[in-house]
């Protein structure tokens, strides 16, 4: 149900100015899994070096859990050739890459601690790695991981799915869920990095749960917990400043109305806070953000 939608003006009247250099973007790193999914997911790393000028790194962990029987067999040279494809398939990647990059290939009988470290050891501003399917993150990249990515690494997660209307490249719409706590304002400073790098417009949307009352109060209740359109534009300030911004109020799941959101407005990219009470490592209902990164029709930036 949505109760209020607006389009506010640039904000060049704004209580604050625009604050375009709180965050910016010089090292990205590009997990992968050599699938056909993960290739699709280098379009989105490769395009948003390009665009925000930063360094690329191509990862891959080649686990060697399961060679241990043709290692204890004489054959020491699987792990090695499957280090020097898995090199081999990423350097593919980089035949049109005009910034900065680097591949790094690993062997590791815990691919997804290689991962870990490799996030620990370079604190790369932004990860850029493939989701599969509607059942979660696939291979190493499983949702207990994405957690630890989130609550060790520290790094914002863009999880990539191309979207049901067709791959969008650059950003035209950003959706921004917002909840109104402090903890949904970390998002903001990317989102609007993302609108401003692409000209893109942000829809910024909150949507109220409101329990179920008596019909004789139901109207009181609505007017007690659903924000007015003014208090959500005026939350959006000053990051979003100077750009093209719709905000919007509705009512219901949040998880489903954003989902339903992206895919009826097609956006581009969602992107979500999930640090504080409704984190992915927190596991509350399996994690707001988690169903919308399985159920979304597009990327979600995770910050």
């Amino acid at each position: 149900m949505t109760l209020a939608a607006r389009t506010f003006p640039p904000a060049r009247q704004a209580m604050h100015p625009p604050t375009e250099d709180a965050v910016a973007v010089h090292e990205i790193l590009f997990p992968s899994d050599l699938s056909p999914a993960s290739d699709r997911a280098f379009d989105h790393a490769h395009f948003l070096a390009e665009r925000l000028g930063a360094r690329l790194t191509l990862f891959h962990a080649v686990d060697t859990a399961h060679l241990s029987e043709a290692r204890e067999a004489g054959d020491p040279e699987v792990a090695r050739r499957l280090a020097r494809a898995a090199r081999s398939h990423l350097d593919r990647h980089t035949t049109t890459l005009t910034t900065q990059h680097r591949i790094v290939v690993e062997q590791s009988n815990q691919a997804a601690q290689a991962l870990l470290a490799q996030i620990r050891a370079t604190h790369p501003d932004l990860v850029v790695m493939a989701t599969h399917g509607r059942e979660g993150l696939a291979h190493f990249f499983l949702g207990s991981v994405t957690e630890r990515i989130l609550e060790v690494g520290g790094s914002p997660v863009l999880c990539v799915r191309e979207p049901d209307h067709g791959v969008a490249l650059p950003y035209r719409r950003i959706l921004v869920p917002v909840d109104l706590t402090e903890t949904s304002r970390l998002a903001f400073p990317l989102a609007a990095l993302l609108a401003r790098t692409f000209d893109a417009e942000v829809l910024a949307i909150h949507v109220a749960q409101v329990k179920a009352g008596s019909l004789n109060g139901i109207s009181a209740l609505i007017e007690e917990t659903v924000p007015s359109e003014e208090r959500l534009g005026q939350f959006l300030e000053p990051e979003f400043a100077g750009l093209r911004v719709r905000a919007r109020v509705e009512i219901g799941s949040p998880w489903d109305r954003i989902v339903e959101t992206a895919l009826l407005d097609k956006a581009d990219v969602i992107v979500l806070s999930t640090h504080g009470a409704d984190s992915l490592t927190d596991r509350i209902l399996g994690s707001r953000a988690e169903r919308i990164v399985r159920q979304s029709p597009c990327p979600v930036l995770v910050v």
